[in-house]
């Protein structure tokens, strides 16, 4: 899928959506595009490039009720509220397909990239830290990975 297919599924998804609120009154005609089009580069950037039209469709439906869920009036979700929104879907979506299927989703099917993440301590998801997690159990056996590696994502005061 290329870039101008998914910024076109994600603006047709966010359009839908937007129609059952309302815009803010400050914003003319311009502005309230280019907020729509923010938003969708944001929302682009928070689902992982490998994923297919079929994995967009369940993390954009799950952003969806996120989104409904934290927006407290009627008028325009802020970008944060998609954002956030946006990555509690892709994190879900991941660690439920990988329940259910008990192998990788796409975002973390490329091992090697996931080692590289983890050893020059790039954000990775919080599912991964659960130390009951097959993917995570599957990263210790296959790879170099060591528990250690994940020690520096757990706060040590807690």
């Amino acid at each position: 899928m290329t870039l101008s297919e998914r910024t076109i599924s994600i603006g047709s998804w966010l359009q839908r959506v937007l129609k059952r609120y309302s815009p803010p009154a400050s914003m003319d005609r311009e502005t309230l595009g280019d907020e729509l089009n923010l938003i969708v580069n944001d929302i682009n950037r928070c689902i992982p490039s490998t994923f297919n039209p079929n994995d967009i469709n369940a993390v954009l439906e799950k952003t969806d009720v996120h989104v409904r869920a934290y927006q407290a009036s009627r008028s325009w979700p802020t970008i944060k509220t998609f954002i956030e929104s946006t990555k509690k879907a892709v994190d879900e979506y991941a660690r439920n397909t990988l329940i259910a299927s008990d192998q990788p989703v796409a975002m973390v099917s490329n091992q090697t990239s996931m080692v590289r993440r983890i050893k020059n301590g790039d954000s990775i998801p919080d599912w991964l830290l659960a130390e009951d997690c097959p993917y995570r159990e599957r990263l210790l056996a296959e790879t170099d990975l060591q528990e250690s590696d994940f020690n520096k994502y757990i706060d040590p005061t807690a």
